[in-house]
């Protein structure tokens, strides 16, 4: 599904972000993809774990066995030189990728390498706040014709739905067509900027 979203939108030209990138292996598939595409990964992570869940943030889906979500806060921890290692180890050039370590919030007001125009965005950020902040970056930054694929829809945290859903009840009606994956191929929601 990344592949193929990837490949509807090179057309577009604009760089790529995904949010959330643990080891890296998505962002190598994607980085990979975008070989000889002239277009710029943008690697969004805190590199220090998950973030305190908020209110919207219910547990549906107890993936590690702690019996809460507040007990998430920290976890999923993996530093950038993992990231980095991958890479290198694929033969990505480093000038292809960017790097924007810290939570999402902070990052988007302190950064002076945010992309300009993103046409393809892929979001695994597990909890509401950071999910609903790169909805909102991405779609400032959205043409038509972009597509974002957010995971864990409706899966381990409710904030991911609860993310999408009011971020397509806040948008400008009928800008964006929404395509919820059936759980045969995973838990994900498809958004697709029409207007």
């Amino acid at each position: 599904f990344i592949v193929e979203s990837l490949a509807r939108t090179h057309h577009l030209g604009g760089d790529v972000c995904e949010f959330g990138v643990a080891q890296g292996r998505t962002s190598a598939l994607i980085a990979n993809e975008l070989l000889a595409k002239n277009r710029k990964l943008h690697l969004f992570d805190s590199f220090s774990g998950l973030p305190a869940p908020s209110v919207q943030d219910e547990l549906i889906n107890d993936i590690f066995g702690l019996g809460e979500m507040s007990a998430y806060e920290g976890l999923m921890k993996v530093p950038v030189k993992e990231v980095t290692r991958v890479m290198d180890a694929l033969g990505i050039p480093k000038d292809a990728v960017v790097i924007h370590a810290g939570f999402i919030e902070q990052t988007l007001q302190n950064s002076s390498q945010l992309p300009k125009t993103v046409t393809f965005a892929y979001i695994d950020f597990d909890f509401y706040d950071g999910i609903s902040a790169a909805l909102s970056f991405v779609e400032a930054a959205s043409v038509v014709g972009t597509e974002v694929i957010v995971d864990d829809y409706n899966f381990f945290s409710s904030g991911a739905k609860l993310a999408v859903d009011s971020f397509l009840q806040t948008t400008k009606t009928n800008s964006w067509t929404c395509n919820i994956a059936d759980q045969v191929n995973g838990f994900f929601a498809t958004l697709v900027r029409v207007e």
